[in-house]
């Protein structure tokens, strides 16, 4: 019995492996191009306006960029189109990643912060759970949604770059195209995994976080009321503090709550 020997079209191959190292090559070198551009020419200014949280935005760099690269790496280096999951270190990464966005984010006044900040505090929790969740079950599309997530870095830049210079609004301020291009940028990156629902639940949670900013604000004003603090619950008067220790709150009780000295530096939304 002959048996016939399958023909197997290389040139294809070929063409399927190069096409699938494309991407990975493609948005090592776009990060890394904003990375430079954007550390040598604003690195400085956030430097200068985070004063005591310096090291919290050079962390969240760090863990960030590591997160991708190492995912991007295993990626080009692969022989094939692979399903990656996170290690032990890109778990902790995440979750050091998560803690210091929830730092920055506190205090972020860039933008409108009612748009700018539940992306950003989304993410901060989101992310790591995610991350965990894929370690522990081996759910590779979730590793994939994690780590599309911190490609809105990219996104956001072009959308301010756009917002800010093409016709599409008319002389808009910085402040309105940063305010603009931060949830928008998370919505496209997220999308970008083509994990399906994953765009959808980031919005509906962004939603709900936004919410919880303005309940823990009506909570907060209503304790510092004398006539209304005897009506607030116990477990109320405890639950608020901590989330207003977190940065769920917005940032007008913020200021009335706490002295931050973040809070009281002026804000320069011109940077790319």
């Amino acid at each position: 019995m002959i048996y016939e020997i399958p023909e197997f079209d290389l040139d294809f191959d070929v063409k399927s492996h190069i096409a699938t190292k494309r991407k990975p090559i493609f948005v090592i070198c776009v990060i890394l191009s904003i990375a430079i551009y954007h550390t040598r020419h604003q690195i400085l200014g956030y430097h200068r306006k985070f004063h005591k949280k310096r090291a919290y935005l050079f962390i969240h760099v760090f863990t960030g960029l590591t997160e991708v690269f190492r995912y991007r790496l295993r990626e080009l280096l692969s022989q094939g189109p692979i399903d990656i999951l996170p290690d032990a270190f890109d778990v902790l990464s995440c979750f050091v990643w998560g803690w210091t966005s929830l730092e920055l984010v506190k205090t972020l006044q860039r933008g409108d912060p009612q748009t700018t900040r539940p992306p950003y505090q989304t993410g901060a929790c989101l992310r790591p759970v995610i991350s965990l969740a894929s370690y522990v079950f081996g759910i590779p599309c979730l590793h994939k949604v994690s780590i599309c997530a911190l490609d809105s870095f990219i996104w956001a830049r072009v959308g301010i770059f756009f917002f800010s210079y093409s016709p599409y609004l008319r002389s808009p301020s910085p402040k309105t195209a940063y305010a603009i291009a931060i949830p928008l940028s998370a919505i496209i990156a997220i999308h970008e995994s083509q994990v399906p629902g994953a765009s959808l639940t980031f919005i509906i949670a962004m939603a709900c976080v936004a919410g919880v900013n303005r309940w823990v604000t009506q909570k907060s004003r209503s304790m510092r009321d004398p006539h209304e603090s005897s009506e607030v619950p116990f477990h109320i008067k405890r639950l608020v503090p901590m989330l207003i220790n977190l940065g769920f709150v917005e940032l007008e009780e913020l200021r009335a709550v706490k002295k931050l000295n973040e809070l009281e530096k002026p804000v320069q939304d011109e940077y790319i």
